[in-house]
C-alpha cells in the first residue's frame, strides 16, 4: 500500500514539473514538420507569447501544470494523457487520488496512512480512561481557550474492542488535522469568518478595496498544511471505511455527543433512520436507507471539519444551506463518504465537494446515484481542492454553474468517475449567472473549467486561475452546457476534460470543447474508438484559443460529427494557439460560419497593432477514414493540405498560421507513456 501510494506521488511530482521537451517552442517532430512544410510552413513557433506571460502581475501565482501546457502546446495530448494515466491508477484509493490532487496544486507534501500520531490532551497520564476518552479529551480541548474543555460521555462499547479503537483512531486523525487547518489559516485576520469569504469569493460581492479582501490574503493560506491535514483525515477515514465493510459483528450501538468541534453520531442498528444536523463533526451510519438534512452556522465559528461515512442503503442527503453539506469547507476540511446503494444529493450552492481556503473529498462506491445543485458544486475549489469519486453506476450530474471540475484561483477540482453511462449538465433554467458573450445563457464554468479573477478593469487586484478536470473512464456518456465548459479555461486557468471511451455526446454553446481565452489552456482528450458527437451552436469551441492562449481538442478515433457555429477546429485567434485532432474514423464536419474560420485557421482581430508579429496559429489535422467537409470551406477535403484563410496572405504573418492537414498516417501526437513501466 505504501510503496503505491509513493509511485503515485512521484509520478504526479513529475506531471507538474515544466521539463524541457522535444516540441517546447517550435514543431520538431519530423512527421509533422513534414506535413507543415507540405502546406508551406517551413519554421513556426508553437507557443503564444512567452514574454506576456511571464510579465504578468500574477507570474508567481500561476499553477506549475498550468505552465507546463503554455510552455509547450503540442505536448499537451501526452501530458494529460500521463494525468489520466495516473488518475486510473489511483481511483481505487480515494488517499491516493487525493495526492495526485494536491501534488497538482503545486505543494509538495506526502503524508502516508499510519503516520498520524497518537493525539492525547494535555496532562494525560498513562493511565488514563484509554485511548478513545483520550482521543475524546482532546476533541474538547482543541478549541476551549484556557482549559481542557468539557468532559465529553463515552458510548456503551462493551466487548466491540475494534470498534472502539477504529473510532480512536478516527478522532485522532480528526484532532491532528485541527492543529494542521489552524496552521494553515494562522496568518488570516480575525475579520475573515467563513460567511465573509463567501459573499467575496463565491457570490462575487466585493466591495472595493476592502481592508478585508479574499484575493490579498490567497498568498498567506499554508497549502502545505492544508494539504498535510486533509491527508491525515481521508486516509483515516478510508481506514475506517475499511474497517466498517468488512466487519460482520458489529454491536448495535446509537450513540451522539456534542463537542467543541461539532456533533458526533455513531449509529450502527441498520435502521432507517432520518438525521437533522447543523455542522456535524462526525457521523458513522451503517446499513439502512437514511435521510439526512444538513444546515450550517457560519456566522458562529471560523471553520470547521466534518466527516460522514455511511456504509449501505439507498439514501438522501439534503443542504439546506450554503456551505451546510459536510463535503463543504469553508476554511477548513469536509468528507462524504457513502459505500453503496442509489442515492440522492440535493443543496443549493457551496456542496458536493466544494472547497474554499479548505479540502474537500465526496465519494460514492456504488449505485447510480443523482446530484443535483445550483452552484459551486460537484468538485469546486478555490484556495484548496475538491475531490469527488464516483466509481459505480450510471450517475447524473445536474448543476447550472461552476461545477463538475470547476476550479477558482489557488485550487485544483477534479470529478472522476470510473464506470457507467453517466448524463453531466450545466443547465440553463434558472438563468443564475448570466455569461458575458451570451447573456440568456448561464456561464457554466464547469465540466473541466480552470478561471482566474479579472479585475484589470476594476480594481487590479486580478489572480491567476486554477485547474479544473472531469475524468470519466468509461461509459457512453452525454455532456451539456453553456458557456466555458468540457475543457475551458480563462485568464491564466486551466480546464481539462478526458473521457476515457464509449460513445458520447457534448453538447455547449461558447467557449467549450477545449477552448480558451486570456493567456488560458483547455484541453479535451476523447480516447479510444468511441463515436462521438460534437456540438458547440456559437463560437470559440472545439479547438479553439483567445488572446495569448492554448487549445488542444483530439478523439483518438471512431465515426465522429462536428458542428460549429464559428471559430474552432483547430483555430487561433488575437496569437492563440489552437490544435484540432482527429486520429482515425470516418468523419462529418459541419461549420455554419460563412467566412470559414476553422480547419486551421489564425487572425489578430486589431491590425496594425504589434499582435501582428506575434504567433497566432491553427492547426487542423485528420488522420485517417473517409471524412466529409462544408462546402463553403474551399481547403478541406479528403488527402488534402491547405493554408488557411488569411488577410494579409502575401505578407506571411506569424500570426496568420493557420493549417489543415488531412492525410491517412500515425498521429505525431502521443496521449500514453513513451516506454514501458
Amino acid at each position: 500500500m505504501i510503496r503505491g501510494v509513493w509511485i503515485v506521488a512521484c509520478l504526479a511530482s513529475c506531471l507538474v514539473v515544466a521539463w524541457p521537451t522535444r516540441v517546447a517552442g517550435g514543431i520538431t517532430d519530423p512527421a509533422l514538420e513534414r506535413l507543415l512544410h507540405d502546406a508551406g510552413v517551413e519554421s513556426v513557433s508553437v507557443v503564444p507569447d512567452r514574454a506576456r506571460l511571464d510579465a504578468s502581475a500574477t507570474r508567481v501565482q500561476q499553477l506549475p501544470f498550468y505552465r507546463a501546457l503554455m510552455d509547450a502546446p503540442l505536448n499537451a495530448p501526452y501530458r494529460v494523457g500521463m494525468l489520466d494515466r495516473v488518475v486510473r491508477d489511483a481511483a481505487d484509493s480515494p488517499h491516493a487520488l487525493l495526492l495526485v490532487a494536491g501534488a497538482l496544486t503545486g505543494a509538495e507534501v506526502w503524508r502516508i496512512p499510519g503516520s498520524v500520531p497518537s493525539a492525547g490532551a494535555a496532562g494525560d497520564t498513562p493511565d488514563s480512561a484509554g485511548r478513545l476518552a483520550r482521543a475524546l479529551r482532546a476533541i474538547a480541548a482543541g478549541s476551549a481557550a484556557g482549559g481542557p474543555g468539557p468532559e465529553l460521555s463515552l458510548p456503551d462499547l462493551k466487548r466491540a474492542d475494534a470498534l472502539r479503537d477504529e473510532l480512536a483512531e478516527l478522532l485522532e486523525a480528526i484532532v491532528v488535522a485541527e492543529q494542521f487547518r489552524q496552521r494553515a489559516l494562522a496568518a488570516m485576520p480575525s475579520e475573515l469568518t467563513p460567511a465573509l469569504l463567501l459573499r467575496q469569493a463565491v457570490d462575487g460581492r466585493m466591495v472595493l478595496f476592502e481592508a478585508t479582501d479574499f484575493r490579498r490574503l490567497l498568498p498567506a493560506l499554508e497549502m502545505i498544511a492544508l494539504l498535510a491535514g486533509m491527508q491525515d483525515l481521508v486516509a483515516a477515514t478510508q481506514r475506517m471505511i475499511a474497517f466498517l465493510e468488512a466487519a460482520d459483528d458489529l454491536p448495535r450501538v446509537a450513540w451522539h455527543v456534542d463537542t467543541p468541534l461539532g456533533i458526533i453520531v455513531i449509529d450502527t442498528t441498520g435502521d432507517d433512520n432520518a438525521h437533522t444536523l447543523v455542522d456535524p463533526l462526525l457521523v458513522i451510519d451503517v446499513g439502512g436507507n437514511d435521510r439526512y438534512e444538513f444546515a450550517t452556522a457560519l456566522d458562529v465559528h471560523r471553520g470547521r471539519i466534518s466527516v460522514l461515512a455511511d456504509v449501505g442503503g439507498d439514501d438522501v442527503y439534503i443542504a439546506r444551506d450554503a456551505a451546510a453539506c459536510p463535503s463543504a469547507a469553508v476554511m477548513g476540511y469536509g468528507i462524504l463518504w457513502d459505500t453503496d446503494g442509489n442515492d440522492r444529493h440535493e443543496a443549493q450552492g457551496m456542496a458536493q465537494s466544494a472547497a474554499v481556503f479548505g479540502a474537500s473529498l465526496l465519494v460514492d462506491d456504488g449505485g447510480s446515484d443523482h446530484f443535483v445543485a445550483t452552484g459551486h458544486a460537484q468538485g469546486f475549489a478555490l484556495g484548496g481542492l475538491a475531490l469527488v469519486l464516483s466509481r459505480q453506476g450510471d450517475d447524473v450530474f445536474d448543476a447550472l454553474t461552476h461545477a463538475q471540475g470547476s476550479a477558482g484561483p489557488g485550487g485544483v477540482a477534479l470529478l472522476v468517475d470510473v464506470a457507467g453511462d453517466d448524463r453531466y449538465r450545466l443547465g440553463n433554467e434558472p438563468l443564475l449567472s448570466p455569461s458575458a458573450q451570451l447573456p440568456e445563457r448561464n456561464l457554466s464554468m464547469g465540466q473541466g473549467a480552470g478561471r482566474g479573477l479579472r479585475a484589470d478593469h476594476l480594481d487590479g487586484r486580478s489572480l491567476a486561475g486554477g485547474i479544473g478536470a472531469l475524468f470519466d473512464l468509461a461509459g457512453n456518456d452525454h455532456y451539456v452546457a453553456q458557456v466555458f465548459a468540457q475543457g475551458a479555461g480563462f485568464w491564466e486557468g486551466a480546464g481539462l476534460l478526458v473521457d476515457g471511451g464509449g460513445d458520447d455526446r457534448f453538447e455547449a454553446a461558447w467557449y467549450a470543447m477545449a477552448a480558451s481565452a486570456h493567456r488560458a489552456a483547455g484541453v479535451f482528450l476523447s480516447l479510444g474508438d468511441g463515436a462521438g458527437r460534437y456540438s458547440a451552436s456559437h463560437s470559440t469551441s472545439i479547438g479553439a484559443a483567445h488572446d495569448l492562449s492554448m487549445a488542444f481538442f483530439l478523439d483518438s478515433g471512431g465515426d465522429d460529427q462536428y458542428r460549429l457555429g464559428n471559430l474552432g477546429f483547430g483555430a487561433g485567434h488575437d496569437n492563440g494557439v489552437g490544435v484540432f485532432a482527429d486520429l482515425g474514423g470516418n468523419d462529418v464536419y459541419d461549420l455554419a460560419g460563412r467566412q470559414c474560420q476553422g480547419l486551421g485557421f489564425a487572425m489578430v482581430s486589431q491590425p496594425g497593432s504589434l499582435r501582428e508579429s506575434l504567433t497566432g496559429m491553427g492547426l487542423f489535422l485528420d488522420l485517417g477514414g473517409d471524412d466529409r467537409y462544408p462546402d463553403a470551406c474551399e481547403g478541406g477535403g479528403n488527402g488534402r493540405v491547405w493554408r488557411g484563410v488569411r488577410a494579409h496572405p502575401d505578407l506571411d504573418l506569424p500570426s496568420e498560421v493557420g493549417v489543415g492537414l488531412d492525410t491517412n498516417q500515425v498521429s505525431p501526437f502521443r496521449t500514453g507513456p513513451l516506454t514501458r513501466y
